[in-house]
């Protein structure tokens, strides 16, 4: 608590005086402020469960010099309802995408209610010709496919998670330098005191024969990683995909891993999108028990993208009308009963406000019976400003 009451102290002034500077000049404005306000409504139909989220997202932007710009993103949630009610931790679950600095905190968790506010980007970053470095909660983002990113090695997400739009940070140092067209060189760590929380890697982007690729190694976490990903064109759809093997270093526990995603996505003329992915975990299993809490709770890492060896996906979206966006995906995983369905439909209602309706079915085999084992119903509202 103290360490982020200074933290956010710091954080505080130094706001205040990036709005002073800006204010100050006559020519250019030094910073900005945007953000979003969210309500999230949760329906879980087997326990009858129903929660409502206030979702409040404050980013600022602070420009002192041409090179040197600095960014400071704030998350505050406040949760009420059965799951808070209910879940004697539910506090503790909310408040797990912290990374090496402890920078939230949890207001309330008392009876229906929790309240939280974290700083999840907090930093510095100087550009100078071909040089960009970067210090600070950041995000650290290496994947090139749009599920699951086995080049990833700092800030692996869930596609579950659809209401985390940012996606986690890590507390760490990135330096890149460009080579040129669409070529550059990238090193970057985490902060970490225990050597089996490090991740420290390299990255190589080069364009050729138009397409993008990229070639990485170095350690993540309890495993030392090499890989590689690209992203082009076969005709007029796109093509993308990542390689990624994990060896443990000194684990016993741990497997060897071979981690691959292949994806490829076409846009028609009518506005029908199509995307499909087949993702590899050689480390996976064919039935894991509660496979979907295991991607939906918790934080993940690069291991963690499915518990299951084989996992595939289809997904679409049309515009049936200007204000109206409807799309669905679908999640099979081969020798197995499982199945995950994902209808969503978006209205925009006005500029800068949406409602989203959307639904997660994880359907499995459970007793002998095949059944939905998992049935969530959201309703989200969204201004943005």
């Amino acid at each position: 608590m103290a360490s982020f009451r200074r933290y956010f102290l710091v954080v505080t002034l130094g706001l205040i005086c990036a709005m002073a500077w800006g204010q100050s000049e006559k020519k250019e404005k030094k910073w900005s402020i945007d953000g979003y306000v969210k309500d999230l409504v949760t329906i879980e139909f087997d326990s009858g469960w129903v929660e409502n989220q206030i979702h409040h997202r404050l980013n600022f932007k602070w420009y002192p010099t041409s090179n040197l710009s600095g960014y400071v993103e704030l998350r505050n949630r406040i949760f009420w309802g059965d799951f808070a009610k209910n879940i004697p931790i539910y506090g503790q679950l909310v408040d797990l995408n912290n990374d090496y600095l402890d920078l939230s905190v949890i207001v309330l968790d008392q009876g229906s209610w929790v309240i939280h506010s974290m700083v999840d980007r907090a930093y510095m970053e100087w550009n100078k010709k071909d040089w960009e470095v970067r210090v600070g909660r950041q995000r650290i983002n290496w994947g090139v496919t749009l599920v699951w990113n086995p080049n990833d090695l700092f800030n692996a997400f869930s596609f579950f998670d659809f209401d985390y739009e940012e996606r986690p940070g890590s507390d760490g140092l990135r330096i890149k330098k460009y080579t040129g067209f669409a070529s550059s060189i990238e090193i970057a760590s985490n902060v970490a005191d225990d050597i089996d929380e490090l991740t420290t890697a390299g990255l190589w982007k080069v364009n050729k024969w138009d397409y993008d690729f990229q070639f990485l190694a170095g350690k993540a976490r309890e495993d030392l990683a090499i890989g590689m990903g690209w992203a082009g064109n076969l005709g007029d759809a796109g093509f993308k995909g990542e390689l990624t093997y994990l060896h443990p270093y000194q684990n016993q526990v741990l497997n060897p891993a071979f981690l691959a995603s292949i994806s490829g996505d076409y846009s028609f003329e009518s506005s029908l999108y199509l995307h499909g992915a087949l993702y590899l975990n050689s480390d996976g299993k064919r039935n894991p028990n509660n496979a979907f809490l295991t991607t939906r709770v918790g934080r993940l890492n690069v291991r963690s993208l499915s518990p299951y060896k084989i996992s595939t996906l289809l997904q679409s979206s049309y515009l049936f009308h200007p204000l109206i966006t409807g799309g669905m995906a679908v999640i099979f995983y081969p020798g197995s009963n499982a199945m995950f369905v994902n209808p969503n439909v978006t209205f925009s209602l006005k500029k800068n406000l949406d409602l989203d309706l959307i639904a997660q079915l994880f359907f499995d085999n459970v007793n002998d019976q095949y059944i939905a084992a998992s049935k969530f119903i959201f309703a989200r509202l969204k201004w943005s400003y």
